[in-house]
């Protein structure tokens, strides 16, 4: 089962089922807004990614 959740040097958010309401957390915490001109949708106004991890494995970094 993959989990997602977002990642800044400030906070953390909780896991997810989808990379998309991981995204959505962090736009809610004001740590990214929604960007339509950057691949990932999303731009941090932190340093930040959304993790992803596939059952008990090392979250791995998706995407910045």
């Amino acid at each position: 089962m993959r989990r997602y959740r977002y990642r800044t040097s400030a906070l953390t958010g909780p896991w997810r089922e989808t990379a998309f309401e991981a995204a959505s957390d962090a736009v809610r915490a004001k740590q990214a807004v929604n960007d339509d001109a950057e691949a990932s949708g999303l731009r941090w106004t932190v340093p930040g990614w959304i993790e992803e991890r596939i059952t008990d494995e090392t979250p791995t970094r998706l995407r910045g």
